[in-house]
């Protein structure tokens, strides 16, 4: 008696064996042989089918279908799973072909009449010499198809005939009834069966995608294509003979009836093939990430290629292009996001007309760096000659799937930031990032890019000049850096600016104090040095301020010094680690602004660049543990004044055989009298040392600012969580 949707011949009563598979040499022989047996059936003649909408369909039936006989049984169909998808079908339903059916009609005939008792290697030729004018991707859909809907119909009637009469008197005729009588041993059966459906679902999607890739970035030629393209016709192949094998099964189910089923080499026979197309679906799916990253990176080179063609064509009428450019904008959402608040979204036209601060960095950027920027930009918003804007661009590896512990370090961060920002780092083209790292030169380190109005590149780093001058380096540019330093000499005046309000107030003082600002993390010489100064101060007669600024230690050990000034009275002591870490810093950013001006550093042979020389001299005070550092200046000439400096140990020994230079003093003032006591007892004996973080914007040859000979070299690696 037949079964719903399944004709069962005689044959499908009697037992038959597949043969086990064959290995090595004679297996690969075999397969080639296959492999132009299945190429002769393609006669591709452009004939198309709905790949994607089919592929829908048949998910929606295997989903329904996949609870088996537990669903028959406990009645727990998950209908409600895919109400969503069902609800897709509407459309697809109205341009489904009639000649598709027809042919799936055809399909199922061969499923049903011949597999059974058949050889299923000619079942299997013979569907595909019925799809041979379809693409592979198409053949498979259509075999599969053919039989969900057989299989389908199937288990339509089993999960309702006992719920619904119409159901259930077919059910009866077709003895649905015994079977279900002998579920357990079925069951097991249906299992393997349901996945090696499922299986076959996944390898066909696989290979329906290989048809979905763009043809702009990959052609049949490249490469992982190629070899993709190589393997379909076998993957297909093996997609409808696993059909053809599920068929049977079914059909000897049906026709078991209320008998006991053996069912040791049939599940054996299925199993197999699970794994063969599991084996190659690996291998497909390897091919395919390999063509998805072929692709990646053709579109990456282009997205790259046209920034760099933006910008070697600026100027433009604004800054649109090159900001929408570099800011992508994704599903036409506002990709910045502004103000304290984080809440109000906005698109780059926010910033036409503006320059623009791209503010690039990683999540380890310091609480002290935007605390600087911060003060810089809250102000301008009060000066609307200030026509500038900042965005952030942070720049994370792997952003797509940052940690819990980073996506907290960001909103930490901007948290503190009142300007401009990405909304997340995952919004960086990787396009984008490399550019920022090859044309900016941008490695770890933060950088700040001006953009003019018309979004040209007025300057590639402009921190430098930012921590120099703050807003009065506007608009930030290379011309703007190059006037600022034509005005300037090394003198107090450029060393403390206004990062200290206390100390600059001394130079408008009558009558003008000598100026002493010292550094240190040993609290022995640091007493002493006080006391030493002091006593010399009152035997000179001189008015004198001193003001402790540390010596670019972390922060908890310049928090403990800084303790121990105020407790001590032995000065004034700077507000905060931040100013004392804005110090330093400025000191650096002079180096490094005057390298990229042009500025040669002093040698035997050559005086080189003053100013230059001076900051890299008051940097080897940087991280000396050894000893403390002083640098006195005469408050009367601020400008460019008279100035003495000098490590711990040659300060103290200057300072303590005062007697002997007090008459220059009184003529020549106090600080010229000790510049020369020092220039005049300077030994040869010295260990300098010049710490610079990172690598970038590192001179090729560096000399010591004393005796002028080049520095050796050394690689420094720190780790300090303070």
């Amino acid at each position: 008696m037949s079964k719903p949707g399944l004709v069962v011949p005689p044959a499908a009563r009697n037992n038959h064996h597949p043969k086990p598979p064959q290995r090595g040499g004679r297996r690969m022989a075999d397969d080639n042989a296959l492999k132009k047996q299945v190429q002769s059936t393609h006669e591709y003649d452009g004939r198309e089918v709905d790949v994607e909408s089919i592929l829908v369909i048949i998910k929606n039936i295997l989903d329904l279908v996949s609870p088996g006989i537990d669903g028959v049984l406990n009645g727990s169909n998950h209908r409600a799973d895919v109400v969503e998808e069902t609800a897709a079908l509407t459309g697809i339903v109205d341009g489904f072909d009639d000649s598709v059916a027809y042919l799936l009609g055809k399909i199922s005939c061969e499923f049903s009449c011949k597999c059974s008792g058949l050889d299923a290697n000619a079942s299997t030729m013979e569907i595909l010499n019925m799809v041979s004018g379809y693409a592979w991707d198409a053949k498979a859909v259509l075999a599969l198809a053919s039989f969900s809907a057989n299989y389908g119909q199937f288990w339509l009637i089993a999960n309702n005939f006992t719920t619904d009469p119409l159901a259930k008197s077919v059910a009866v005729l077709k003895e649905l009834v015994d079977i279900f009588e002998n579920s357990n041993s079925i069951k097991s059966r249906f299992d393997t069966i349901n996945n090696l459906v499922k299986v076959s679902l996944e390898l066909t999607r696989c290979v329906s995608q290989f048809n979905q890739l763009p043809s702009k970035y990959i052609t049949e030629e490249s490469k992982p294509l190629a070899e993709a393209t190589a393997s379909v016709p076998l993957a297909v192949y093996w997609i409808i003979r696993s059909l053809v094998a599920c068929t049977a099964q079914v059909i000897e189910i049906l026709g078991s009836s209320s008998k006991t089923v053996s069912m040791a080499a049939e599940t054996w026979e299925l199993s197999s093939l699970v794994e063969r197309l599991s084996t190659i679906q690996k291998h497909l799916k390897t091919q395919l990430n390999l063509c998805n990253r072929y692709i990646d990176e053709k579109k990456h080179n282009e997205y790259f290629q046209a920034i760099v063609n933006l910008f070697q064509t600026t100027p433009h009428f604004d800054n649109q292009r090159v900001l929408k450019q570099l800011i992508y904008s994704r599903d036409d959402q506002p990709p910045l996001v502004a103000g304290a608040g984080k809440k109000s979204k906005v698109g780059v036209e926010a910033l036409r007309g503006k320059t623009v601060l791209l503010l690039i960095s990683d999540l380890e950027i310091s609480h002290d760096e935007i605390r600087l920027l911060d003060g810089m930009y809250l102000e301008s918003r009060a000066r609307p000659e200030l026509n500038y804007d900042i965005v952030w661009l942070p720049l994370v590896e792997n952003a797509t799937s940052m940690t819990e512990e980073l996506e907290h370090r960001f909103d930490e961060l901007r948290s503190m930031m009142s300007w401009n920002m990405l909304q997340h780092p995952s919004m960086i083209e990787p396009a984008v990032a490399r550019y920022i790292k090859e044309a900016w030169r941008y490695s770890k380190k933060l950088i700040v890019v001006t953009l003019d109005p018309q979004g040209r590149v007025a300057n590639p780093n402009a921190v430098h000049m930012v921590r120099i001058w703050g807003n009065s380096a506007y608009p930030f540019s290379d011309s703007k850096e190059s006037s600022l330093w034509d005005a300037e000499t090394w003198s107090f005046g450029l060393v403390i600016d206004s990062i200290d309000g206390v100390i600059m107030s001394w130079t408008n003082e009558e009558p003008s104090p000598i100026i002493c600002l010292y550094g240190g993390e040993n609290e022995g010489w640091i007493l002493k040095f006080v006391e030493t100064t002091r006593s010399v101060a009152a035997a000179a007669q001189i008015r004198l301020e001193m003001a402790y600024i540390g010596n670019g230690a972390t922060r908890e050990r310049t928090r403990r010094l800084s303790d121990v000034v105020t407790r001590e009275r032995l000065g004034h002591c700077v507000s905060d680690f931040t100013t004392a870490w804005f110090f330093w810093a400025r000191i650096e950013s002079m180096m490094h602004s005057r390298l990229r001006h042009g500025g040669t550093i002093p040698t035997e042979t050559r005086p080189g660049d003053g100013i230059l020389a001076e900051a890299m001299n008051m940097l080897t005070f940087v991280g000396d543990e050894g000893q403390g550092w002083a640098v006195f200046f005469d408050g009367s000439e601020i400008g460019d004044g008279e100035m003495a400096r000098g490590k711990g140990e040659a300060m103290m020994e200057a300072l303590t055989a005062f007697r002997e230079w007090s008459e220059v003093a009184g003529e020549k003032g106090f600080v010229a009298a000790l510049n020369d006591y020092l220039r005049g007892h300077h030994t040869t004996k010295h260990c300098n040392r010049l710490v610079l973080p990172g690598i970038e914007d590192v001179p090729e040859m560096v000399v010591c600012t004393e005796c002028r000979k080049p520095m050796e070299k050394y690689f420094m690696y720190r780790c300090c969580t303070d």
